[in-house]
């Protein structure tokens, strides 16, 4: 990998932590997405911080890395350019139009980066990925 240092005008977005489904899949803000059999739950904190739970079914393509460490991801003005020469642990997507998404390792960390025209209304909660390839069906 190239070392070289690429401004890349980063703006935190939120933190994904793994966790067990037992712990998440009750909850009926719960969401499922079954292109990768993984859950994910939004969870609210006193701080107003953006963290989402995620747990992963048996049949989840992600790397492993994805499924079992933590990642901090990051908005980005060019996905495109960010992503040259990093080492991605997930290829970039389109998961529901006007947001892109990838995740690299930086120092053997995952860190997912993110390109949107959106809003963080449409993004968060009852956000407009309930009708779109992430989030299409009932958990």
């Amino acid at each position: 990998m190239n070392n070289k240092a690429v401004k890349l005008n980063l703006q935190f977005h939120h933190i994904g932590k793994p966790v067990l489904l037992s712990e998440i899949e009750s909850n009926p803000q719960t969401r499922y997405a079954k292109i990768y059999d993984m859950y994910t739950l939004d969870v609210p904190n006193k701080f107003s911080l953006p963290v989402q739970m995620h747990a992963f079914g048996k049949n989840c393509s992600l790397d492993l890395r994805i499924q079992t460490e933590s990642h901090v991801a990051f908005t980005c003005e060019n996905i495109e350019k960010a992503l040259i020469d990093q080492e991605i642990i997930m290829p970039l997507y389109e998961p529901f139009k006007g947001y892109k998404c990838a995740m690299i390792l930086v120092n053997q960390q995952p860190i997912e980066l993110i390109a949107t025209t959106l809003s963080e209304r449409e993004i968060w909660g009852d956000g407009i990925f309930k009708d779109s390839l992430l989030y299409d069906e009932k958990k």
